[in-house]
């Protein structure tokens, strides 16, 4: 949450201002004179704290409905029945495993470095085109030789006279 903070420190404010007014009201027990003071403070303390609420849910109303808008779009892209493109996987993914790191998870998909990236490419390129181009192995293996007939009685008649 990157505005909890900011609605903590309105809380605080807040609190402090009730705290401030619990304190003038233990004053109200002095003497009469003090009553018209007492009276100013409180009023003085709850117009501030009026004016700071008022100016900071103005401000943050309109981050807020920002917000709401941009995450009705995204809720809306996310649940259609329309296939993701390359760049809305990608930023899916990375999501997720932002979340996992946030949870101290190891990474499933790793991603490369623009430079690596490009580095990554030219090495496929490279690896086809020299195996488009090597002469593929011959295997170590003799072939059989072939056997015509005329060589096969020839072998016969030669194992006979021996």
């Amino acid at each position: 949450m990157q505005k909890a903070h900011l609605y903590e420190a309105l809380y605080l404010v807040n609190h402090g201002i009730d705290e401030a007014v619990r304190g003038v009201q233990r004053l109200k027990k002095a003497p009469q004179a003090f009553r018209e003071v007492y009276y100013k403070s409180v009023a003085g303390l709850e117009r501030r704290r009026a004016l700071i609420n008022g100016q900071f849910m103005h401000e943050m109303s309109g981050e807020e409905e920002d917000n709401a808008s941009f995450f009705e779009e995204e809720y809306n892209r996310w649940l259609s029945d329309d296939p993701l493109d390359n760049e809305e996987i990608y930023k899916l993914v990375r999501f997720l495993e932002d979340q996992r790191k946030k949870m101290g998870e190891p990474p499933i998909v790793q991603f490369l470095k623009p430079k690596k990236q490009e580095k990554e490419k030219e090495n496929t390129v490279l690896k086809q085109v020299l195996k488009d181009t090597t002469p593929k192995p011959r295997s170590r293996l003799r072939k059989p030789k072939r056997k015509d007939k005329a060589a096969q009685s020839r072998a016969a008649t030669d194992a006979l006279a021996a």
